[in-house]
């Protein structure tokens, strides 16, 4: 009896401390997403993560975000990140009005 409620509370703590790793990361990336569009001068609209994927022996997380360079069309970027490590960030080709 007191093993099964060892193994619970551990199960939980593990549990918790991945889902708060797991947030922190989501939080990291929209700052940094933030900074960067601001810095590509692009007005960021939206940001959720996509999927995880092991690369190099190491879990990284794929983020797509949604921005605008014009302030009329949207487009979607990717961002992948191994912890708080932004190691590669996609744009697509932008269009531009009228072309």
């Amino acid at each position: 009896m007191l093993m099964t409620e060892l193994l619970a509370i551990l199960a939980l703590v593990i549990f918790g401390a991945g889902y708060w790793q797991v947030r922190r990361q989501s939080e990291f990336a929209r700052l940094w997403l933030t900074r960067y569009c601001k810095q590509q001068d692009f007005q960021l609209l939206s940001v959720y993560r996509y999927r995880y994927q092991w690369q190099n022996r190491r879990l990284v997380a794929c983020f797509h975000f949604e921005f605008s360079h014009d302030g009329l069309q949207q487009d979607e970027g990717k961002a992948w990140l191994a912890g708080q490590t932004v190691l590669k960030v996609w744009l697509p080709v932008l269009r531009e009005l009228g072309a």
